[in-house]
């Protein structure tokens, strides 16, 4: 069962993105998914192919982790960061962090038998004060049923920030989000007014809605894939810890939670 999604922005250190690309997908994901609390994980990129660019924003990689013990997942990246179970690349931009479990409050999948080979649209979101309990019933009643039928969409959900079981000590600018699984290119056009749709609601603040698209950078990693690995998949992981050799992090666990 699946109790929460982390959802990871990073950016790498300008210059060495062919390293954070090596260390995240044949390296980080598989040391996450062999802690315990969590499901499976994939990563994407920040596309070309923008619905509306939002200003000032530099993420350059998403990943999704399904967790099925928040606490737990957070517990063992506490003890274990930055240490032999989980080195960090020097590659990585660690100077904000943004790592924190959404909650699932709505989910529809269109068609359960169609495989996801494609992207995601994020939408993250702030609703006007005073007005999330209206936003909630708004999104989960009548916006997502509509951007669930939107070409290309494979599946939607709306989700929710709980202080409870998060990795960092700070919080998301943007207490909800909406993920959505999408195939081919048509779902891109079809976001394109999203954002005007949004904050036209009224329940959302002003500039309490960014809309991005993220193509596909991995399959979804499974935990049961990571501890019973391929031998393909186990060179890969050997090959890009002998190209990371000891330019990992020495420092800044103080940054996460129970630091």
């Amino acid at each position: 069962m699946i109790e929460a999604v982390l959802v990871v922005l990073t950016k790498a250190v300008p210059g060495l993105e062919s390293d954070m690309d090596d260390w995240y997908t044949n390296i980080h994901i598989r040391d996450a998914l062999r802690f315990r609390g969590s499901v499976t994980a994939q990563r994407f990129r920040w596309s070309a192919s923008q619905p509306a660019p939002p200003p000032d924003f530099d993420w350059q990689y998403l990943a999704l982790y399904d967790v099925f013990d928040p606490p737990r997942f957070s517990n063992e990246h506490w003890e274990n960061a930055l240490t032999s179970r989980m080195k960090v690349t020097e590659a990585i931009d660690d100077s904000v962090l943004y790592d924190y479990h959404y909650y699932p409050l709505h989910f529809v999948d269109r068609d359960p038998g169609v495989a996801h080979e494609g992207g995601v649209i994020l939408e993250q979101l702030h609703p006007a004060e005073g007005r999330e309990a209206a936003f909630r019933e708004w999104y989960g009643s009548e916006y997502l049923p509509q951007a669930a039928r939107r070409p290309g969409v494979k599946s939607g959900a709306l989700l929710m920030y709980r202080p409870e079981g998060q990795m960092i000590p700070s919080r998301p600018d943007h207490g909800y989000v909406g993920i959505y699984r999408v195939n081919g290119p048509n779902a891109v056009d079809a976001w394109r007014g999203a954002p005007n749709e949004l904050a036209g609601s009224s329940l959302l603040a002003e500039g309490g809605a960014i809309v991005t698209h993220w193509d596909r950078v991995t399959d979804r990693i499974t935990k049961d894939a990571v501890q019973h690995p391929t031998a393909a998949a186990l060179a890969e992981e050997e090959r890009a810890r002998a190209r990371m050799g000891d330019r990992v992090k020495t420092g800044g666990a103080e940054k996460l939670g129970a630091a």
